[in-house]
């Protein structure tokens, strides 16, 4: 008991728990922007809930340790798992449940070259995609482009604020404004509204705030942060 309270109370333990919950309460928020389909299964939901438990709890051990953590690239391998457990006669989604898995596997490998900006761009696309599309496919059986439309936002979240993790040498700060640019362009090509600005604010605090934040609250802040920021991108 002792030795399991020990756990509970570390810090990188907590830490990893808020930013699971982040992120999968992003992906299922996201998911449900097209309220459409029919109701995913019990089983199916519990099969996804662990699948996305797994690989957020991946994604915060592999940027938290720099791409060098030993076993966040095995929480997400284990997460495939529970990803063909799911759909197991659905090709797309097990094919999306694979490929971010995959890239966060290989993006540990630093010979490849993939903890760069080219790194940054597959997984964004891949975490802003990935996980929605599979619950909406699985409720709809299709997969409508109007829904890929929605989640460039969510995409361009991805770019602005883990730009940090893949990015981090320092750089002319007038480079770091590109991907906030990018995002503010992409809403307002959407529909553009107050929401927009409260978006780049929270944007904007981000970007001040992360040089200036002890390293160890960084990721964390950066999770947090997505998650306010989403709210008001895809509510």
């Amino acid at each position: 008991m002792t030795t399991l309270m020990a756990f509970l109370k570390n810090r990188t333990v907590q830490q990893l728990v808020i930013f699971t919950v982040c992120q999968n309460s992003l992906w299922w928020l996201a998911s449900s922007t097209v309220n459409t389909g029919s109701p995913l299964t019990t089983l199916v939901k519990i099969y996804l809930v662990v699948y996305g438990g797994l690989l957020a709890a991946g994604i915060f051990l592999i940027l938290n340790h720099q791409f060098r953590s030993r076993i966040g690239p095995v929480l997400v391998v284990a997460a495939v798992t529970m990803g063909f457990l799911a759909a197991p006669n659905v090709h797309l989604v097990q094919l999306f449940a694979l490929l971010l898995c995959l890239f966060l596997v290989l993006v540990c490998i630093p010979q490849l070259g993939l903890q760069s900006i080219y790194g940054l761009i597959v997984f964004s696309c891949l975490a802003g995609y990935g996980v929605p599309v599979i619950l909406f496919f699985l409720r709809n059986h299709y997969l409508a482009l109007q829904f890929l439309v929605l989640l460039l936002p969510l995409v361009a979240s991805y770019l602005v604020f883990f730009e940090p993790y893949y990015l981090p040498a320092e750089r002319d700060w007038r480079l770091t404004l590109i991907s906030p640019i990018i995002l503010l362009i992409i809403m307002g090509g959407i529909a553009f509204s107050w929401r927009v600005l409260v978006v780049m604010l929270i944007v904007g605090g981000h970007w001040w705030l992360q040089p200036r934040l002890n390293a160890r609250y960084r990721l964390i802040a950066s999770g947090c942060l997505q998650l306010i920021a989403g709210l008001f991108i895809l509510l």
